[in-house]
């Protein structure tokens, strides 16, 4: 009886060994389905500042509005998205009332060489499209497992009041090859309208607001900081904190509390806790004496230690591209600020090991003239007709050489390794 036993327990754990590794065999690929980068623009920030600010008012005014999103756009966020959470790629493609996803994700850790290869259709619904033709590299889902896996995720979500307020707002998806339509109707739960937003976990706004005291307290009689000085204190005390906690995350937290700081904005945004403090002086923070270039250096940090380089640039590029628009001028060493300001952020967020090592360098005695690239013979304030008599557009050799000029300073800094 016992040798049954036995033998029973050995063929169930073989057939259970055989049975996953069929499963991984069909499941990892050696190639990726979707390669493409991530690739966004001025266009594309364009297009979604002017979304947004055509739906801001209707949001606070609790109408029920559509608003209608571009397939390259889509295409773009999804893949976005998927670089960003997973560091893989995805496509979205929309047709008559269905939209395909595709996606390539790397396995974790590279413990294993290989991807994950998933596809589906998403067909038009009542509400929320509905998942059709599931697949998981060489394994087909059927609908009905699909569809339950998705009602599972929106019944979390609706547990969560942040993503349950949006979900509720959501009153329709209609899909067609011009336009992915999202009727909707804003009914509270985020109050935009006092600044609150939470964004952030609430370990991330406790992070944020410790290193944001640290500057409100020690800089409080001072009218007047270098860029260098406002991140000492910030990366000294965030490798005290990183001993016990990853060092990218003290990092990022840092970073977004300067941003905060140097551009004057209010906390609470982030930190509801915020509203309360009594409104206290801040200086004015310059970098290599300009204070343009402290906030372009400090916002391109954030967002690239919160999205990412693409992000990044594209935004800066935009910035100056409004500039020359309105008259103030397209300014390269804006760029140059711009792309100093990604690498920082690139750098502080890119791994513990890199992390720590910008800690170090700061804490050391890094001064502005290591955080700004020369940018004294660099184009400034050219107006639309200079830009175009001098550099064309921004697809011209004269345009990408100087470009390629501001990388390389930027590379030679001290903080890039």
């Amino acid at each position: 009886m016992v040798r049954k036993l036995l033998f029973f327990l050995v063929a169930t754990a073989c057939t259970t060994s055989l049975l996953f590794g069929l499963l991984i065999f069909l499941i990892i690929d050696e190639k990726p389905y979707v390669e493409q980068q991530t690739q966004v623009s001025p266009e594309h920030i364009e297009r979604f500042r002017q979304a947004f600010d055509q739906h801001r008012q209707r949001i606070l005014n609790n109408r029920i509005v559509t608003i209608s999103i571009h397939p390259e756009d889509a295409d773009i966020a999804a893949n976005y998205l998927v670089k960003h959470l997973a560091n893989g790629h995805a496509q979205m493609h929309i047709a008559h009332r269905q939209a395909k996803i595709r996606a390539s994700l790397p396995l974790p850790f590279n413990a294993v060489p290989g991807f994950i290869n998933l596809e589906a259709t998403f067909v038009e619904s009542d509400w929320l499209p509905k998942p059709h033709a599931v697949s998981i590299g060489h394994i087909s889902i059927p609908d009905a497992i699909s569809q339950f896996l998705v009602n599972q995720a929106i019944r979390w979500l609706h547990n969560h009041s942040s993503y349950d307020t949006i979900l509720s707002a959501v009153k329709h998806m209609r899909i067609s090859a011009t336009a992915l339509r999202i009727r909707y109707q804003w009914q509270g739960g985020l109050n935009l309208s006092n600044g609150h937003f939470p964004v952030l976990r609430k370990s991330e706004q406790q992070r944020v607001n410790r290193y944001y005291n640290l500057l409100t307290q020690s800089n409080r009689h001072r009218p007047e900081l270098d860029l260098s000085q406002v991140l000492q204190p910030l990366m000294q005390m965030a490798t005290r904190y990183s001993v016990n906690n990853p060092a990218q995350k003290e990092n990022r937290a840092a970073i977004l509390a300067a941003t905060f700081y140097i551009m004057g904005l209010p906390l609470n945004f982030l930190v509801p806790e915020a509203a309360d403090r009594p409104f206290l002086h801040r200086p004015v923070v310059t970098l290599d004496g300009r204070r343009d270039f402290a906030q372009h250096f400090i916002i391109s940090a954030a967002i690239t230690a919160y999205a990412d380089t693409a992000l990044s640039d594209a935004i800066g590029l935009y910035k100056e591209i409004e500039d020359k628009r309105s008259g103030s001028g397209f300014s390269f060493n804006d760029i140059a600020a711009d792309r100093a300001g990604t690498r920082f952020g690139e750098i502080a967020t890119a791994s513990h090991t890199d992390a720590v090592r910008l800690q170090q360098l700061v804490n050391q005695g890094i001064d502005d003239k290591g955080l700004m690239p020369k940018w004294d013979d660099l184009p400034e304030s050219l107006s639309k007709t200079v830009f175009r008599q001098q550099y064309g557009n921004f697809d011209t050799p004269a345009y990408h050489h100087l470009v390629s000029t501001i990388e390389q300073r930027v590379e030679s800094l001290p903080f890039v390794y």
